[in-house]
């Protein structure tokens, strides 16, 4: 059976979308980082204003991604990126690819990764690269499966944060 699914570019009418969006992925995956289950993380960083804003910064791209008509995930890519440390000053980052749990394991996830690398070739980039939990260990596998290696780590400081679950890799995957 094929998949009807569709990528689209977000514009800023469709932050109120993108929040809505976030706000149901986000718990899905990710409560279990926080002391007081993310609701400062979500309302910070997910409100449709903030959205609107990170939309409207012409160094980032948004993409929803559609499944039978549906948003059911989407992506966000920086243009002009830098990896501190890294050799190579060329790269794009994936700074979110999320979808909702119940449509993972479909290939919507390779997809999105697939138009990924697609922008970055068509940009010229060196490689592609992206932050992630350190915890996060089925989205390591689905990287290292796409080709990323791990490169570095860094980690978070928010004080709403548990200690135990602040750290990422940074993960590269170069394209030459």
């Amino acid at each position: 059976m094929t998949l009807n699914t569709q990528i689209k570019i977000l514009q800023t009418t469709d932050a109120e979308q993108l929040s809505a969006l976030c706000l149901r992925i986000y718990p899905q995956f990710f409560l279990y980082l926080w002391h007081e289950q993310g609701e400062w993380y979500q309302r910070e960083k997910y409100n449709a204003a903030q959205l609107r804003r990170e939309i409207e910064n012409p160094n980032s791209k948004f993409y929803f991604i559609f499944l039978e008509g549906e948003p059911v995930g989407y992506l966000k890519i920086n243009l002009n990126a830098a990896l501190p440390d890294y050799p190579h000053p060329n790269g794009l980052e994936v700074e979110r690819i999320y979808l909702l749990k119940e449509v993972q394991g479909k290939g919507l996830g390779k997809a999105l990764m697939d138009f990924a690398v697609e922008q970055a070739k068509l940009l010229r980039k060196t490689h592609l690269f992206l932050y992630v939990m350190d915890s996060s260990t089925d989205s390591i596998k689905f990287y290292q499966k796409m080709g990323f290696e791990k490169a570095g780590r860094k980690y978070l400081t928010f004080e709403q944060m548990k200690e135990e679950y602040r750290g990422m890799y940074s993960m590269v995957k170069n394209l030459e």
